[in-house]
This record gives C-alpha cells, structure tokens and sequence, in this order.
C-alpha cells in the first residue's frame, strides 16, 4: 500500500474539502523530482520563487504538503512509470494518491463509482452521494459528527474530483460515469496485492 500504510488505518476526514484536484501541480512536483530535486528542496523553490503559482503564500504551502502526502503514498515504481504515461493515466495515478490518502474518498470511489460501473448506471446523480454519506454517517460517529455544510461540500469535492479524473463526463449538462481504458503497464502494476483493491475501484473489476 505505498509508503504510507494501509488506508484503512486512516481516520475519516473531509479535509478534502478544502484542497483541489492540483493535477499540474502534481506533475511538475514528479517532474522535478525526476530531475533530482528533494522534497525539500521542491518545498523551498515553492516558498523563494512561488512556482505553482499560488495566491498566496499559505495556500502554497497547503498544495505542496498535499502533494508530498499524495507522492509518498504512491509505490516508487508507480512514480517511476508516471512520465511514460498519457495525461488521462496521469490524472489517474493522482487520483490513487488521493485514495491513498483519503479514506472516505476512496471508499466512497469503491463503493459508489464501482457500483455504478458494475450495475452499468450510466447517469450521475448526486443523490448516490448523498446515501453514501447518510450510511457512513450511521456507520462512524466521525462522519456522523459532519454538519451539513460539510457534506454537502464534500459532495461537490467528490464529484469535481470524478470530473478533473475523467470518470464523470459531461455533455449537455448531464454527466455520465466513463470507465477509464487504463496503460496495459499501469494496469499490471496495480495488480499488485496492495494496490488491487484501487485498481477494481477504478474499473468496476468485480
């Protein structure tokens, strides 16, 4: 399970909320340490010379300790595969370092994205994400504990995330579950033990 130990270790948390998708950020971060860079020194290049462009220097500082979390969470080798990937991969590969991160976020990938691809639902519908923060919330005190702002906020992270990953479509103002067609090399990666359970999230496997 990456560096980071098992998700089910995680505590619940809508720290998601409060964070972006930061797809480019994330591949310049892999980018320079590609290049040698350290995470620290990335870390200081952010502070001296602003490079992922951040409003401000706190929020700065937000995007590079989320995408820190999100690349130690991530097997090295996945790392390693990254540049060789198309952008569509990419975006997948930041999203398992979300699931790796963020155990509500995946369980609710597993439990409501899969379960759509199996059940062949082509339609989103926000309620689907409502019922899946009702039984956790019946489920873990944590979650229980959310207002109802927060929810409704995690929804809109949920499925903005979906969209940035391009599991959600839209056309016409209506979205649709889209099943990536994932890299034959991605795919045998996370075949691995660890990450098999991400990889039947992402595709429906049953």
């Amino acid at each position: 399970m990456g560096r980071g130990g098992s998700v089910k270790n995680l505590e619940y948390s809508a720290g998601i909320v409060s964070k972006g998708f930061w797809f480019q950020e994330f591949k310049k971060y892999i980018e320079m340490l590609k290049e040698g860079k350290t995470a620290a020194e990335i870390k200081e290049f952010q502070v001296k010379e602003n490079i992922f462009l951040a409003p401000s220097p706190s929020y700065g500082k937000k995007i590079i300790g989320e995408i820190f979390k999100r690349t130690q969470a991530l097997p090295k080798d996945i790392i390693e595969l990254f540049s060789d990937l198309n952008v569509s991969d990419q975006k997948l590969i930041n999203l398992l370092g979300i699931m790796l991160t963020d155990r509500l976020f995946f369980e609710y990938i597993y439990e409501v994205y899969r379960e759509n691809l199996i059940l062949g639902t082509k339609k989103f519908k926000d309620s689907s994400t409502r019922i899946f923060l009702k039984n956790k919330s019946e489920q873990s005190k944590k979650v229980a504990g959310f207002t109802e702002q927060t929810k409704k906020r995690l929804a809109t992270a949920y499925k903005t995330y979906l969209k940035e990953a391009n599991l959600l479509l839209e056309k016409d103002g209506i979205l649709t579950y889209h099943k990536p067609i994932m890299d034959f090399q991605l795919e045998i990666k996370m075949k691995s033990l660890s990450l098999y359970p991400y990889l039947k999230a992402l595709t429906g496997v049953i």
